[in-house]
């Protein structure tokens, strides 16, 4: 269980984070940071760099699906895992088309 646990929580940390960091939906998240501290910033520059933002969304993320490897947090972290898996598959499909 701990394997499918890491695993599962691993697609959630890249789906939340391109989410955070690309996603149309979280613009206004994004837009907020440059209009408080400036598009120069180091706020404003973890709210635009996937790699930096991944790590902050690892640490929440991470440790409880290493703790407490159970069916409930596999559940809670499938959700956003499947959409990336989903959309990985989608945008794949589209290249070759």
């Amino acid at each position: 269980m701990i394997v499918v646990s890491l695993v599962v929580a691993a697609l959630c940390v890249a789906r939340v984070t391109r989410f955070l960091v690309e996603d149309f939906l979280a613009d206004p998240y994004r837009r907020w940071v440059v209009k408080r501290w400036g598009s120069e910033s180091k706020p404003s520059y973890l709210a635009h760099c996937p790699w930096c933002t991944s790590i902050w969304v690892g640490a929440l993320v991470m440790p409880p699906a290493a703790l407490f490897p159970n069916i409930w947090v596999v559940m809670a972290y499938s959700i956003p895992a499947a959409s990336m898996v989903s959309g990985l598959l989608i945008d794949q499909k589209g290249d070759k088309g």
